[in-house]
């Protein structure tokens, strides 16, 4: 035997017992064990640890952005009647299935749903491993949640105040806003480019109906997609505004549509969708309500 296998061998059997002694003399001095007496002890665990789910019923807006970016496919939206939100739709999770990866809890936008260290979730039956919505909802687990999300103060738009003025365009130091014209309705509206933004409110300040506010919203880790109006194919239906969980489109009159009745009479003019990016939560809700495949979104599901 060469003497490079006589080292390795003596060290295959001299390592183990170098660390088994020195574990033994560490126990000696300091008397406490590494193991716990499960299930009478139990370790401590970090507050990042990702066991079982909780919802914050009052932050949760119902856009199932969790439920889009599950990859096993084990959460749902289900309708739920609350006494004070009213008919809502709120996730549940089926944590047989999981795999605890924490995107739901990620890519929420109201980061109203949280993983908890809560591990013992163990069961004979599986059909009590479903979890509905009313089983995760925990409204007060978010003020003892050290949040690790960042917050950034933005200016938020409510169109249906905005008059196309243009001072907040002219008063950003940034010149992050750009006044857009809306297709065939005769308007403007400020897109925002967020990335530029240094919240320092004058946009807000300027503006002379408060439509537009400084809203605390969180940072996102994912890039969501954005949706794309086909304008030729809406027919002003308002499903997609009726659909969107965070107020971001708008119905539009378009001058000039009307259609003329019988009597003579012109009948009110057609509407369109108009969309405020920086509300969007990229769900896809309102592609998913549009029967008319006049919203484009590439990567959601019909």
């Amino acid at each position: 035997m060469t003497e490079r296998r006589k080292r390795r061998a003596a060290g295959v059997v001299l390592q183990p017992m170098k660390r088994t002694g020195r574990q033994l003399v560490r126990t000696l001095i300091t008397g406490k064990p590494n193991t716990v007496l499960y299930p009478y002890q139990k370790l401590d665990l970090p507050q990042v640890y990702r066991g079982k789910h909780v919802l914050d019923f009052n932050k949760c807006i119902g856009c199932g952005n969790c439920v889009t970016i599950c990859p096993n496919d084990c959460m749902w939206l289900e309708k739920v009647e609350d006494p004070e939100l009213g008919k809502v739709e709120r996730p549940g999770v089926d944590i047989g299935r999981c795999l605890f990866c924490g995107f739901c809890a990620e890519v929420c936008p109201t980061v109203a749903l949280h993983m908890t260290t809560d591990y013992e979730l163990a069961d004979n039956d599986r059909q009590r491993l479903r979890l509905g919505s009313a089983d995760i909802r925990d409204d007060s687990f978010g003020a003892t949640f050290m949040e690790e999300r960042q917050k950034r103060l933005l200016p938020v738009l409510d169109l249906s105040k905005c008059t196309g003025c243009e001072k907040c365009a002219g008063e950003c130091p940034e010149m992050c806003i750009a006044m857009m014209p809306i297709d065939r309705t005769g308007r403007k509206k400020p897109e925002i480019n967020l990335a530029k933004c240094t919240s320092h409110g004058k946009c807000a300040e300027a503006c002379p109906e408060d439509a537009l506010t400084m809203v605390e919203v969180y940072e996102s880790y994912f890039d969501m997609p954005e949706p794309r109006l086909v304008l030729e194919k809406c027919t002003g239906c308002g499903a997609c505004a009726r659909k969107c969980p965070s107020e971001a489109i708008y119905m539009l009159e378009m001058p000039g549509t009307e259609k003329t009745l019988k009597s003579g009479k012109k009948g009110k003019p057609k509407k369109r969708a108009v969309f405020v990016f920086e509300k969007c939560v990229g769900c896809g809700r309102c592609y998913q309500a549009c029967k008319f495949d006049a919203i484009e979104m590439p990567g959601v599901k019909k």
